[in-house]
């Protein structure tokens, strides 16, 4: 543990770090770590747009990792809202759905958020999301891949935000046609920004 805080602190105090974003979440039976890192330094892309890496794990021994780019249009004080686009690849393992099998799943996925700042409080906001991997782009034991959620959001400053989300990611199975659930719940977290 002394190790990885160590290794933490060094990531955080590094110059190369800031403008990346750090985000834990958790409930009862899941929790995910992301990362992100602005884009526009490594490849050409116009407005606010960022490379995101993900992973979650819960009490089923379900694991899923997801990379991704999300574009966003350029902020501004006085904006009320954002609409971003992107796409993510997922990759995963669901062990609860048949027992005593592990299915491999993976995905392509394409989607986009959608979000709101509330006029008369700016440090609120809520947003949903929404991709789609289909079946030409679904790979393993799934045919189709779904991940959706909403949040809502609380600035506590201009470099920290809390949030409570609910999030639902399903893989329809190829053998069976059915959706399984790699994962579903209500997560509180919270995400950093290094300015």
């Amino acid at each position: 543990m002394f190790r990885i805080a160590i290794f933490a602190v060094l990531i955080i105090c590094n110059p190369s770090a800031f403008g990346n974003t750090f985000e834990f979440s958790f409930n009862n039976e899941a929790g995910t770590l992301k990362y992100g890192t602005p884009a526009g330094a490594a490849i050409p892309i116009q407005g606010n747009s960022d490379f995101q890496f993900g992973l979650l794990a819960n009490k089923y021994n379900n694991y899923l990792l997801e990379a991704g780019l999300l574009v966003k249009g350029e902020n501004s004080e006085d904006a009320v809202g954002w609409l971003s686009i992107g796409g993510k690849a997922l990759a995963g393992v669901i062990r609860n759905y048949l027992p005593g099998k592990a299915q491999n799943v993976g995905a392509l996925t394409i989607g986009g958020e959608l979000g709101f700042i509330f006029p008369a409080a700016k440090k609120f906001s809520v947003a949903i999301y929404d991709y789609f991997g289909p079946g030409a782009a679904t790979f393993g034991d799934a045919d189709r891949a779904y991940q959706w959620g909403a949040h809502l959001d609380y600035d506590l400053n201009s470099g920290a935000k809390i949030y409570l989300e609910y999030r639902e990611c399903d893989f329809r199975m190829t053998t069976t046609k059915q959706s399984a659930t790699l994962d579903s719940g209500t997560y509180a977290g919270i995400r950093l920004t290094l300015n």
